[in-house]
């Protein structure tokens, strides 16, 4: 492995010094929207899922902080070293590239958060004020593994270069680790057992949250179906608040699907060149590649998820408008971004002052796609409370999270009904 990356011809070595960058940049100005977006969202005084974008705010701090090193590539590495383009560091800076990226270990730790703050609103029914009293722990969990880890690195000298960046390793590459030594012996000069701090550091507690993830996100899954069957089955007739509350189900699954297959997409090329690595002990260059590529890309995925639901509403307006959905994606983020406007907020207004719209133009179901009227119409028999649903749509969509809060104010008809309690316990 060590010979295979000294001897890398020129063109993979710029390929992975080089490629990162671009999807380093773009995770890292993706979690620094989403830090604004969400800060200004919290000051604004909102009540609604303040958990939810809690969690999704340090998550893209700490992805921030660890895209940031990871688009240094390899300038950190120390100059001269064979095998490594653009390498113009030192030990010291090298160091710190890999410190700073090993936060990237604490924004997996938030997404086993949020996959447990679903499995606590879908599954067992909390409220926002029962989750702010283990929201802390949320927290400290995660940023405690990215800090510790990397705090523990510094101290034994862990951090050197992997050939595209910093991080885990024995150097020189190659040498002997005193636990695969038949006497005990090392010819590393730092770094001794590198190989097995990455499993102790990172890989191990990486894919114990990745198989978490799937088994609460699997229970998350099958806890909607089943509520879904229980609304039909005892209100076979349909009613504003069940239909409501079914399509909260699928809403809150859909949301959280997306932000869990973020995290996967992240990490699929990752486990796959570890999974080939360990096994066969042999580095394919395409995988390397393909791993310095994705790793750093979860910022970027994250605020697509984040601003999805607002998409799908900005695009529900503007329904008149001969927008292409690339060029509608970049105009919501106009005016979320620069202007400093909810997007999502101008569909009441434009619905209510288009000339253009028929007499019924302030019921926002004049709007809905035709083929969306459809699927609601099959979860009723009569024609009534479609105005409510859809203001339930536009509610629990732009925040993404729980379809439940007990800090609506009172009156409120956007989430569900406080004396139903969350996902429609009383249908159980």
């Amino acid at each position: 492995i060590a010979a295979r990356h000294k001897n890398m011809d020129a063109v993979w070595q710029k390929a992975v010094a080089i490629a990162p960058k671009f999807t380093a940049a773009a995770s890292a100005v993706g979690s620094a929207v989403c830090c604004h977006l969400i800060l200004r969202r919290l000051r604004g005084g909102s009540k609604k899922n303040r958990t939810y974008l809690r969690l999704i705010l340090g998550m893209s701090m700490c992805d921030f902080t660890a895209s940031a090193a990871w688009f240094l590539t390899t300038w950190p590495i120390p100059r001269g070293t064979p095998g490594v383009y653009g390498a113009v560091g030192n030990q010291q800076t090298c160091s710190a590239q890999a410190f700073f990226a090993q936060f990237s270990l604490s924004t997996v730790m938030y997404n086993g958060s949020l996959a447990l703050y679903y499995v606590l609103i879908i599954v067992k029914g909390w409220s926002d004020h029962e989750i702010v009293r283990i929201e802390p722990f949320l927290h400290a969990h995660a940023i405690a593994w990215g800090l510790g880890t990397g705090l523990a690195g510094l101290g034994l000298t862990l951090f050197n270069q992997v050939g595209w960046d910093c991080w885990i390793s024995a150097a020189p590459l190659g040498c002997q680790e005193s636990w695969n030594s038949p006497d005990g012996t090392t010819t590393c000069v730092r770094g001794d057992n590198g190989s097995l701090y990455q499993w102790a550091f990172y890989y191990a507690p990486l894919w114990i949250v990745i198989a978490l993830v799937s088994l609460m996100m699997s229970w998350v899954y099958h806890t909607v179906r089943r509520q879904e069957e229980a609304m039909r089955k005892y209100t076979p007739g349909g009613g504003r608040r069940a239909r409501r509350n079914v399509s909260n189900y699928k809403r809150i699954r859909t949301q959280a699907s997306c932000n869990v297959g973020a995290f996967f997409i992240t990490w699929f090329f990752p486990t796959i060149f570890q999974l080939v690595l360990v096994s066969s002990n042999n580095l394919l260059l395409p995988l390397l590649f393909l791993t310095a590529l994705f790793v750093p890309i979860q910022g970027l995925l994250n605020l697509v998820v984040f601003l999805r639901p607002t998409y799908i509403k900005y695009r529900r307006i503007h329904l008149d408008e001969n927008e292409g959905a690339l060029t509608a994606w970049f105009q919501m983020m106009y005016q979320e971004i620069v202007k400093g406007e909810d997007a999502a907020s101008q569909t009441t207004t434009h619905r209510q002052t288009s000339n253009d719209l028929p007499p019924n133009a302030a019921s926002k179901w004049s709007t809905v796609p035709t083929g969306r009227r459809r699927e609601a119409n099959a979860h009723a028999e009569d024609g009534g409370g479609r105005e409510e649903d859809d203001d339930d749509d536009d509610d629990d969509e732009e925040w993404g999270g729980a379809g439940r809060s007990d800090e609506v104010p009172e009156g409120s008809d956007s989430d569900f009904d406080a004396e139903e309690g969350a996902l429609g316990r009383k249908a159980d």
